[in-house]
């Protein structure tokens, strides 16, 4: 009976790690739109497809305290002042609401840009479900302070 036990123990040790890491698949695919716009946003420069992932009535509160809509968001995006090289995403998580998604996570930027500090940030965005893909309807992010 104690190896009965020991071993069903051990079969939930064993269980509990992979199951934690199961997403629901509305999370990833939140976090594979995230992903999508980070890179469009960052390495690609890709007006095309920042015009499909941000909604009309985007707004997003930046790290700098500049609050852009979607046609200043782009519009700095695709400006030559901002330079970032690369990015990272770290702690990325995504919680769904219906049609509503809200992903947070760690965002480390590298290069440069006129108007932003490179570096580690938290970010908030907020996700809605339309004709079958999300859109980011806005978001916030805080600079992480350098130890």
């Amino acid at each position: 009976m104690k190896r009965f036990i020991a071993l069903a123990l051990l079969g939930v040790l064993v269980a509990a790690p992979t199951h934690a890491q199961t997403r629901n698949p509305m999370e990833q695919e939140v976090l594979k739109a995230s992903r999508a716009l980070e890179e469009a946003s960052i390495t690609k420069k890709d007006r095309g497809a920042l015009e499909r992932y941000y909604a009309d009535e985007y707004v997003y509160t930046h790290s700098n305290g500049t609050v852009l809509n979607k046609a200043q968001e782009i519009s700095s995006i695709m400006s030559p002042d901002q330079a970032w090289t690369a990015y990272k995403i770290d702690d990325a998580k995504a919680r769904i609401y219906g049609n509503v998604a809200i992903a947070t996570g760690l965002e480390t930027l590298t290069g440069t840009s006129k108007a932003y500090a490179s570096g580690a940030r938290r970010f908030t965005e907020v996700f809605v479900r339309r004709n079958g893909r999300w859109q980011m309807v806005g978001g916030q992010t805080t600079l992480v302070p350098t130890k």
